[in-house]
């Protein structure tokens, strides 16, 4: 009787690991990514304010330790998606600039989000096709993924790293418009990397996007255009030491 009851329970766990496999689909793109403050600008500054070499390691250890937590989903198909955070790893008497809140790209290639920057709420809108890229020739492996490095024309600062072989033209924050998946992203004041990526339900998809989509507003809302100019001025007053 115990190895009939054995046997069921096997059976059963199968059939439930099966079922949930089942649930995945193969349209429904997600990808973690972790955001953290240690970009090439910030470092740059810190580099030439710290002299002290432990103190440096000191600090850089300590904004390493500071992790924002987010998950892009796209639908292969429709090509909608969404960029959303789900988890601050915070750190004490260490604060940042911002994060992204959310972003959301419909079939047509319209964005819209929201951001918090030096303490403020930042409601943004725009579309894919203002995003103009310059694919360079360098490349790196990332997991296991052969990539290539492309920047924003207008923004040279700000960086990525795509990859060919994922054919999704998305990633996190607002970087679409590139043909392959961002791994990694450097803009300004924080630098973002992509820790797994796979498959998502169905249903899954559908709830985090009427999620997403309660929270869009155009109230108040500024261009990318803007986004950029206020990050490159903030950027312009910490070189200037105001």
């Amino acid at each position: 009787m115990k190895t009939i009851q054995i046997l069921i329970a096997i059976f059963f766990v199968s059939i439930t690991v099966n079922v949930n496999a089942q649930t995945k689909d193969k349209n429904i793109l997600k990808v973690n990514y972790t955001t953290g403050c240690v970009s090439d600008f910030l470092v740059g500054m810190l580099k030439k304010q710290v002299q002290d070499p432990s103190e440096l390691s000191k600090m850089l250890t300590k904004m390493e330790a500071y992790k924002i937590h987010s998950s892009f989903y796209q639908n292969i198909k429709t090509k909608e998606s969404f960029f959303i955070i789900d988890s601050i790893s915070e750190v004490e008497n260490l604060g940042t600039t911002g994060y992204t809140y959310y972003t959301y790209r419909n079939a047509d290639g319209k964005l819209q989000g929201k951001e918090i920057f030096m303490g403020k709420k930042i409601n943004f809108e725009g579309k894919v096709s203002e995003l103009n890229w310059k694919i360079t020739d360098e490349q790196k492996e990332i997991n296991g993924y052969q990539c290539k490095k492309a920047h924003l024309e207008k923004n040279p600062a700000i960086y990525v790293w795509f990859s060919p072989e994922i054919p999704v033209s998305g990633g996190p924050y607002v970087f679409y418009g590139l043909p392959g998946l961002v791994l990694e992203s450097d803009n300004y004041f924080e630098s973002v990397n992509a820790t797994t990526i796979g498959y998502e339900s169905k249903e899954v998809f559908e709830k985090k996007l009427a999620e997403v989509k309660e929270k869009i507003t155009s109230k108040k809302a500024i261009t990318l255009a803007e986004v950029f100019a206020k990050k490159e001025n903030f950027q312009r007053m910490i070189l200037k030491g105001k």
